[in-house]
């Protein structure tokens, strides 16, 4: 959790950074350095901050050879340890930043960069730089007001609810690779991302919340693709199993992994099965998961909304399904020549 009630945004530069394939190029000012009234100083630091109040997510900066040879380390690196050089490195931020924004979608915008002080991370006292990168703007009415009318002019501002491109790194494991929170809105599935891979080029770190959300990701890869084909599956029982598997992420504190298995997999070759899976997965995705952990209630409040417990019948009905196996049958009419589902109830709202 990350406490900012007490943090002083000691400096805050400005830039201007656009779209290479545009060649929109970078806009460095002489004095890069911003000078923040009280309210102003507030408003950044709500800003910037508030999306990451709550973030158990966090990586590393990566490097293929060594996280000293990576170009944003160095950079945060030098500022935490003289942060009178901050508005030089910030235009050297700037300029890298440039380089991987190449992408048509990635659009010109302002790139702000701050250095917090006194700020609590999971109760420990810490620095961090503030990276945010404006992709787009809101429109806002501005009226204007004279004894003889009233005249409205739509001006555009920054967002300040919620940044889309974003980044905070602490100035904690070092050695490490410096711990950081990132969040990308924009990014799309199918493109790669500018911002997290490109200019950050993070991994993450192997904590709760990895372990938790792998696990989420790992039973739902099994239980839809693999459980059905493998025992003949239909798709009650498939959603039967997934709504079990969230019951466990959600009831439990702990997680243990044949606990889990022997929970959620009733038939022994069930459970055999999803062991090997998840033998299979840990090589195939190199993610060396715990067997014993606590569970993210973050993690799992994020990765259960890509589960859908719905199945679509034709174009015509969609059963919504969040427990209770045995209040559903499914089975073929042969008068009709139709497979049919057949669900009991007590009340219906």
């Amino acid at each position: 959790m990350l406490d900012y009630s007490a943090t002083k945004l000691s400096r805050l530069a400005a830039t201007w950074v656009g779209n290479k394939q545009r060649y929109e190029g970078v806009v460095i000012p002489k004095h890069t350095l911003v000078p923040l009234h009280d309210y102003a100083e507030e408003i950044m630091t709500t800003s910037m901050l508030k999306p990451f109040e709550k973030t158990e997510e966090f990586f590393y900066f990566y490097h293929d050879e060594d996280v000293s040879n990576h170009q944003v380390f160095q950079i945060c690196n030098l500022i935490f340890q003289d942060p009178e050089q901050f508005s030089e490195q910030a235009g050297k931020l700037a300029q890298l930043l440039y380089e991987h924004c190449e992408y048509p979608r990635v659009q010109g915008g302002e790139f702000f960069v701050a250095l917090f002080d006194d700020l609590m991370l999971q109760g420990e006292p810490t620095q961090a730089i503030g990276l945010w990168k404006v992709q787009t703007k809101d429109p806002y009415v501005k009226t204007e007001r004279t004894p003889e009318s009233f005249a409205l002019n739509v001006l555009e501002g920054i967002p300040v609810n919620k940044p889309e491109v974003a980044a905070l790194i602490f100035n904690m494991d070092e050695t490490e690779g410096y711990r950081v929170c990132a969040i990308e809105s924009v990014s799309k599935k199918d493109e790669r991302s500018f911002w997290k891979e490109d200019f950050l080029r993070l991994r993450p770190i192997e904590d709760n919340y990895f372990n938790t959300r792998h696990y989420i990701s790992m039973a739902g890869e099994f239980i839809t693709q693999k459980a059905p084909f493998k025992f003949g599956l239909d798709r009650t029982e498939t959603i039967d199993l997934l709504n079990r598997s969230g019951d466990y992420f959600k009831d439990n504190d702990i997680f243990e992994v044949n606990d889990f298995t022997q929970s959620i997999f009733p038939e022994a070759e069930q459970q055999e099965a999803f062991q090997e899976f998840r033998d299979s997965y840990t090589k195939a995705y190199a993610v060396p998961l715990e067997e014993q952990f606590d569970i993210s209630k973050q993690a799992v409040k994020k990765e259960f909304k890509v589960f859908k417990s719905v199945i679509k019948l034709d174009k015509n009905f969609h059963i919504y399904v969040h427990g209770r196996r045995d209040l559903i049958e499914r089975g073929f009419d042969e008068d009709k020549g139709k497979k049919y589902y057949k669900v009991y109830f007590e009340a219906e709202e």
